[in-house]
């Protein structure tokens, strides 16, 4: 079959496909007139993706921003915004809904708020506008003034569960950090008991600096060994020095701990103590020689080298107790953080105005329809037309019999078309150039 016999078909059986046609169209009217019409509000939502978190100052990273969006928009249509938005408006207790949901559910439903939240979600569209951070939040009602209510409500609802959502994530993390710092302080007075006890024990006695008595005077011994002949004559005393250092010391932590810190309260025990070690020496030694120096330089070092094992074990031990101390911190300091942002009443979402009561219908499209049913209509009547052509074929040209006769044409005699019609003129040309064809292949 050639595009000419098919025209030829379709002009032969117009009255199928204008039937066809006019079926379709007639009925498109009349169902889009009873279709109850439904009215489409759209509420927005600004989703301040650049705005710095209250609480922690954290962005969100522009690689995350699609996966943040596509995870808020999957929110909004989900059964935690929609139950609560069904709690405001109080369908669970209102008895035509309750007796829809009977009938729906033949009497065997249990779960009404989710049957009605449903409904909510098969009736909500949530959509981005492109190229910025705004959600428009679309709701179909059955008038325009409720439509604009749920769109609102759905908005509101959004926005105070992200907010609860937020602070309650918050308050958990914060719980979670502070049970780890009341942990790791409780860890950490264990492990300062053990150390003082250990030190009390073994009779060791640490400065701030957390260096043993006996070392400072080492040390102290080592420094006056390396002094001129001279000067040897000023009394000297490692006690002595370690005392002034002490009472450096105290200085310092009176201005900026308090009377009261630990920190202070153990360099006064520890004064005492080297208080006690400079009365029994008298104060000072006078008048003392270079060997005499060296002497004592080389008993202190005996003596610091014999206690090594257990300076060692307690600068061990309060290693342990740093570790534990900067635990502590970092874990208060994350608490205090996060109880601080579960308290923020800030959120990342702002509305965007109110929604708009619509003024036409979103459904039933009459326009959209109409021309979808001409589109159908016409294919359905050009399918319907071939059809029965096919199943009732009549010859209608030169073409139709060359293809029944299995014979070519030579002549036609008799033609009772209109030879001023277009159609004719339009046959006529294909027919004097398919002869011409053949004859050049002849």
């Amino acid at each position: 079959m050639n595009i000419i016999q098919f025209f030829r078909i379709l002009l032969a059986r117009r009255a199928i496909i204008l039937v066809t046609l006019l079926a379709s169209l007639i009925t498109a009217i009349v169902v889009s007139q009873l279709l109850p019409p439904r009215y489409e509000a759209r509420s927005r939502v600004i989703l301040n993706t650049l705005k710095a978190d209250p609480a922690t100052g954290q962005l969100i990273a522009t690689n995350m921003l699609r996966n943040y969006i596509s995870t808020q928009v999957q929110l909004i249509k989900d059964m935690q915004i929609a139950g609560p938005v069904i709690d405001k408006l109080g369908w669970a207790n209102d008895p035509a809904l309750i007796q829809s949901y009977a009938n729906a559910t033949d009497g065997r439903g249990t779960d009404i708020r989710r049957w009605l939240a449903q409904q909510i979600i098969d009736s909500t569209t949530v959509s981005s506008v492109e190229g910025s951070n705004i959600l428009e939040i679309g709701y179909q009602g059955s008038s325009p003034e409720f439509a604009k209510q749920i769109a609102d409500l759905i908005r509101d609802t959004f926005i105070e569960q992200n907010l609860r959502s937020q602070r309650d994530t918050a308050a958990r993390s914060a719980d979670w950090y502070r049970d780890q710092a009341d942990r790791t302080l409780r860890a950490l007075a264990v492990a300062e008991n053990a150390r003082t006890a250990y030190a009390k024990e073994n009779g060791i006695v640490l400065d701030a600096n957390n260096v043993d008595l006996e070392s400072s005077k080492l040390q102290a011994l080592s420094a006056s060994s390396a002094m001129p002949t001279a000067a040897l004559a000023a009394p000297i005393s490692p006690a002595k020095v370690q005392l002034d250092q002490i009472d450096q010391q105290l200085a310092q932590a009176a201005s900026t701990l308090g009377p009261n810190h630990p920190t202070f309260q153990a360099l006064q025990r520890q004064r005492a103590v080297v208080a006690a070690e400079v009365a029994r020496s008298g104060g000072g030694i006078s008048g003392v020689s270079q060997g005499q120096i060296q002497s004592a330089y080389a008993a202190q070092k005996s003596r610091v080298l014999g206690e090594r094992d257990k300076i060692d074990q307690l600068n061990q031990m309060q290693r342990d107790i740093d570790i534990r101390r900067e635990q502590y911190q970092k874990f208060a300091e994350s608490a205090s953080t996060l109880r601080a942002q579960a308290d923020v009443g800030e959120t990342s979402l702002e509305p965007l105005g109110n929604a708009t009561a619509p003024t036409r219908p979103s459904f039933p499209n009459v326009p959209l329809i109409i021309m979808g049913s001409v589109a159908l209509g016409a294919i359905l009547g050009v399918c319907l037309a071939l059809l029965v052509e096919l199943l009732n074929r009549r010859v209608r040209s030169d073409t139709d019999l060359e293809h029944a006769a299995d014979a070519p044409v030579f002549a036609i005699v008799g033609n009772r078309r209109n030879p001023n019609g277009w159609v004719s003129r339009l046959i006529a040309w294909y027919n004097r150039r398919r002869q011409s064809d053949q004859l050049v292949e002849a």
